[in-house]
């Protein structure tokens, strides 16, 4: 049977409502931080900051930031690697150092949206993962039983997501982008469940 919830900006906007005033400043802070991390690492090997948030976003899946900053520092300044993560991330780590297109390189919702994230610090680009689709739809799912979440039901996430956004910036008197209130919603929903550090091993911000 195919899974029919839907993602909904009250979900979104009544999770955000919770948030402690740090919280807020903290998430809607992420992608700032994060580039202000590639610029970092652009500046000290020689690349531009979108090369560096290309490979930081190409070898982000499945890993912590601080291993996802580890590693993308070690790929730059080596011009790339060939071991120590999984090969389809280090290969697109390496067409990006080569110059190829970011985004096709990437060639996915998930993962270019990050990039895009992260090269604006959080203006563009809507990161919808496991845990900002199941808080869209108010229902928490595991690892193995999402829906994909790709084309139109990503598309649907972010709506809901823009249109939140919208509504908490009027709320808040304070401009708030789609990206910064999935920040700050995804690590609600997370400490709603997991204790602090529960997702050390997956990057999926």
């Amino acid at each position: 049977m195919s899974d029919t919830r839907t993602p909904t900006t009250r979900n979104v906007t009544r999770l955000f409502r919770t948030a402690t005033p740090e919280q807020i400043e903290a998430g809607a802070d992420w992608y700032k931080d994060a580039h202000e991390i590639a610029s970092a690492l652009a500046a000290k090997n020689g690349v531009t900051v979108a090369i560096a948030a290309g490979v930081l976003a190409a070898v982000s899946p499945l890993q912590s930031w601080g291993a996802n900053v580890n590693l993308a520092s070690r790929i730059l300044a080596a011009g790339g690697l060939t071991a120590g993560y999984l090969s389809v991330g280090l290969g697109k780590a390496d067409r990006i150092l080569a110059g190829e297109d970011i985004l096709t390189v990437l060639n996915g919702d998930k993962i270019q949206n990050f990039f895009l994230g992260i090269l604006t610090a959080g203006e563009q680009g809507v990161c919808i993962d496991r845990h900002a689709w199941s808080l869209a739809v108010n229902h928490r799912y595991s690892e193995g039983n999402i829906p994909s979440l790709k084309g139109k039901r990503y598309g649907a996430a972010v709506a809901a997501y823009t249109r939140a956004a919208a509504i908490l910036s009027k709320e808040y008197g304070t401009p708030l982008t789609p990206a910064q209130v999935q920040a700050v919603t995804w690590t609600l929903w997370r400490n709603k469940f997991w204790s602090v550090g529960a997702f050390d091993g997956h990057n999926e911000i």
